[in-house]
């Protein structure tokens, strides 16, 4: 007798389960950085909050993370997104976002911030570019 239940158990779990997933899929995109609001102070081993604020180009992208590359005391920032693919339309949004990059140094020093804004039709790279001064 357990057995048939098993047997019966299995075949409906079996028959449920779909296969396809047919839901929303998401992209991630960089967006570039339209302002920052840097802090006049920095300490070492101390958390500085950094406003960036960027532009949402359609309602269906939303903040995903933060594109840090460290290379000695340069740090090249932007945004990544998260745009969701469906089928609806995707109406342009052009509402500025902040959001809050947390800046940890670890070494006295002068870091270089490099908040990418744009690439341009040659391939260049354009950013906006702050030296942050960690002296305690």
């Amino acid at each position: 007798m357990k057995y048939i239940y098993m047997l019966l158990a299995v075949g409906f779990l079996t028959l449920s389960c779909e296969t396809k997933y047919e839901g929303l899929t998401e992209t991630l995109e960089t967006l570039p950085v339209s302002q920052v609001v840097m802090p006049v102070k920095y300490a070492k081993d101390s958390v500085t909050e950094i406003p960036v604020q960027y532009i949402r180009p359609t309602v269906c992208h939303s903040f995903y993370n933060f594109y840090y590359e460290r290379s000695g005391l340069t740090r090249t920032v932007a945004i990544i997104s998260v745009k969701e693919n469906d089928a609806s339309s995707c109406p342009p949004s052009q509402l500025e976002y902040t959001a809050t990059l947390k800046f940890k140094p670890a070494a006295l020093g002068t870091y270089h911030f490099k908040f990418w804004t744009s690439t341009d039709t040659q391939g260049v790279n354009h950013f906006i570019e702050y030296d942050a001064i960690v002296n305690h």
